[in-house]
């Protein structure tokens, strides 16, 4: 079998702390290294829908109200990706994506898919912060420290 192309770095980029409903999560972009940067009011209608599938942090037993949204510029598609923490080291997922010719288009994405090379980046990142500030520190767990820890990276 051969790959139909070599694999290029793409850019991963911090941009910002969301704050939604109880909600604190963190917002990433990755985009290919030909594109544009991801315009803000994609940005905005990619959180409007993706985060309108999160419940109020309080209503729910073992939820910290923390975790990341990874807005993927594809090559074929736009991806994003909700992950937030659950109980102690669960992460819990949602996965979204769009035409790019379309992209306020969103829609869920098939059940078993996960995430490509260059998100897994970040969710690697993300563990590991999370084990650094959260989980390393039961009787303090610091949620701040882990929000304040940030990846941006050409990978």
């Amino acid at each position: 079998m051969k790959l139909r192309r070599t694999y290029e770095s793409r850019f991963i980029q911090f941009q910002q702390v969301r704050h939604f409903d109880g909600w604190r999560i963190k917002l990433y972009s990755i985009t290919r290294q030909d594109s544009v940067p991801i315009d803000d009011t994609f940005v905005e209608t990619c959180t409007d829908h993706v985060f309108g599938h999160l419940r109020n942090p309080e209503s729910l037993e073992s939820t910290h109200g923390v975790g990341f949204f990874i807005i993927h510029q594809g090559e074929h598609r736009n991806w994003l990706l909700l992950d937030w923490w659950y109980d102690q080291e669960i992460l819990k997922h949602k996965l979204f994506s769009s035409p790019l010719d379309q992209p306020k288009r969103i829609t869920e994405a098939e059940s078993d898919l996960m995430a490509c090379t260059w998100e897994m980046a970040i969710q690697c990142f993300e563990r590991q912060a999370w084990i650094d500030t959260v989980l390393k520190n039961p009787d303090r767990p610091d949620f701040d420290a882990y929000l304040a820890t940030q990846l941006n990276a050409e990978i």
